[in-house]
């Protein structure tokens, strides 16, 4: 039999098709992609947006670029991915009790003994997130995002920041019997936030010094309580 003749096409008959080498596929795992987030958290922070590639993000997370691209299209959408999942748990937190806290101002008539109930239903959440052992790298990349200004600031600001803010600003402008909430309501509430984060920039020092080893068990109800009576101390008698 004549082996060259019997490789040619037989006229008629449709070529075989060619067979290629299947496309490299990145599985959407869990650990990779958290991996990567973190690692992108860390360099977004020590770096800024622009000082941090998705190279050497790639290079650190010890994935491919091409892995990197595939679970995040590119540097914009990394950045993006690194926000929610830095804010996803205060979110929740919050979510519920700022709509309770709406629907009541709402209503309207409200004692000053329930405003300063729904101002700390408000910020017992907050400082839960801000206690929970996180990475320092998640507090360098807020402050990050404040110095420069980017669309991570401007996320937080929308989602968390303005929303929360908005809300405690209304509350003590009425515990300061103002009709529309002023300057003063504002700056006093920008001070409680700031207050609040605290507990997030100094978290390791806070620790240190009480010879704790993490704001757990019946760790954290002392430390709302010791904040909130520092924070309605600041907002004065009736």
């Amino acid at each position: 039999m004549d082996t060259a003749n019997a490789k040619r096409p037989v006229p008629g008959r449709a070529p075989s098709p060619v067979r290629r080498a299947p496309r490299r596929s990145y599985a959407c795992g869990e650990d990779t992609r958290r991996r990567i987030l973190e690692t992108a958290i860390v360099l977004f922070a020590q770096l800024g947006y622009q000082g941090a590639s998705t190279r050497a993000i790639a290079h650190r997370a010890r994935v491919s670029l091409p892995a990197l691209q595939y679970y995040f299209g590119g540097k914009q959408g990394l950045h993006q991915a690194c926000i929610e999942y830095i804010t996803d748990d205060v979110r929740v937190r919050l979510g519920p009790p700022a709509e309770q806290a709406r629907a009541a101002l709402r209503a309207g008539g409200l004692s000053r003994a329930q405003l300063l109930a729904l101002l700390r239903s408000l910020l017992e959440p907050l400082i839960e997130a801000l206690a929970t052992d996180r990475p320092e790298s998640w507090a360098l990349f807020f402050a990050r995002a404040q110095s420069e200004h980017n669309e991570a600031f401007a996320a937080i600001q929308e989602h968390i920041g303005g929303r929360l803010l908005g809300l405690l600003t209304e509350i003590i402008g009425r515990l300061l019997g103002q009709r529309q909430p002023g300057p003063e309501a504002q700056i006093r509430a920008v001070a409680i936030i700031g207050q609040a984060t605290l507990v997030r920039r100094s978290r390791a020092l806070m620790l240190k010094s009480l010879g704790w080893p993490d704001f757990a068990g019946e760790r954290l109800p002392t430390l709302k309580s010791v904040l909130w009576r520092s924070i309605e101390a600041s907002l004065g008698g009736p």
